[in-house]
């Protein structure tokens, strides 16, 4: 960037809220017509993000690009932007923009408010990706033989690796999931654990069921194993952790109840020359509205983007106008991707 050019300024300003409508024009024109423009948002709205996120004393999760974090010496001051309550920014659409500006679309909170830990995302030795919901804990234990997860508190959602040699395991409070390769939700509560199955199905065992004691107030026999349930994607099971003969609730949930359910995973994904398949499964994993590929030869194309992970509209528009994409809404929840005519 040469000496006096406007860029930062005019980035500086977007983010803060206080950009001219003149300048806001400069801005959008330079970046439709300048891709190290675009890079440097990128990295200046990744930055901004992280600097608030620390300011309220969340844990710095930016998608950082070029740089490693730098490490904080002390909490900055509260700022007169800083104070002001959920203030989100949008930028038009436009097919140069979309992929820089969608970065930078965030909701701040204030300095005085206790804020939750911002989701994070582990990786464990056989590929399986774990989000976990604020301050939720794993313990892992991967062998030759079988994979097992422990949820030991809060809430955790598991995309995991197909291996049909080593079924994979997560046990929250006495219940245990069983699956080879799918993705679900578990939530570990006061007095029950909630498994949702977004991909495949699992097998769902509750805690061994409370049996009568005999007379003398003894038991003579230990408790039997519950029986396994099997969940099908969209399935959702409560259940007790207390001792109980009583079954799990299920409910099969509809894709907004659903979006309701995981609406903490919604972050920054960072997508480079990666098959739009997996692009689409990630979106549809988190967000109501489903993408469908209607052409099956659309799931090799290959997408570089950074987009907030509930912006599926904006990623939509992307598809239209960068890479002749047609996309059709059919009914409230779905939108159906093809090839341009």
């Amino acid at each position: 960037m040469s000496p006096g050019d406007p860029l930062e300024r005019l980035i500086a300003d977007w983010l803060g809220g206080t950009i001219s409508p003149e300048d806001f024009r400069a801005l959008d024109a330079r970046l439709r017509a300048d891709p190290a423009a675009r890079a440097t948002l990128r990295r200046s709205a990744n930055l901004d993000s992280a600097l608030r996120d620390w300011a309220t004393r969340q844990e710095i999760a930016a998608a950082w690009t070029d740089a490693a974090a730098p490490e904080p010496a002390a909490a900055p001051a509260p700022t007169r932007a800083a104070s002001s309550l959920f203030r989100r920014w949008r930028w038009p659409l436009a097919a140069a923009a979309a992929v820089a500006l969608s970065a930078a679309t965030y909701h701040f909170g204030t300095l005085s408010a206790p804020q939750p830990a911002a989701p994070s995302t582990r990786v464990l030795g056989d590929g399986t990706v774990v989000e976990l919901n604020g301050t939720a804990v794993i313990v892992p234990d991967l062998t030759a033989t079988e994979r097992r997860v422990r949820l030991e508190r809060g809430e955790a959602h598991f995309t995991v690796t197909k291996d049909t040699s080593r079924p994979f395991t997560v046990a929250a409070a006495g219940v245990t999931v069983r699956a080879v390769g799918t993705a679900f939700n578990v939530r570990l509560a006061d007095a029950a654990v909630e498994v949702l199955v977004t991909e495949g199905e699992v097998r769902l065992r509750p805690p061994p069921a409370e049996i009568a004691p005999a007379s003398g107030g003894t038991t003579t026999s230990a408790p039997p194993a519950a029986p396994e349930r099997v969940l099908a994607a969209r399935q959702r099971a409560v259940v007790a952790t207390a001792p109980s003969s009583a079954a799990p609730e299920i409910a099969t949930l509809t894709p907004s109840e659903i979006g309701r359910v995981l609406a903490w995973q919604h972050r920054i994904l960072d997508f480079t020359a990666t098959p739009l398949g997996e692009i689409v499964s990630a979106f549809n994993r988190r967000n109501a509205t489903q993408l469908v590929l209607a052409d099956p030869g659309l799931a090799a194309l290959r997408v570089s983007a950074t987009l907030r992970s509930d912006n599926v509209l904006g990623f939509v528009k992307l598809l239209e106008t960068g890479f002749g994409v047609r996309a059709e809404r059919r009914g409230d929840s779905e939108i159906l991707l093809s090839r341009q005519p």
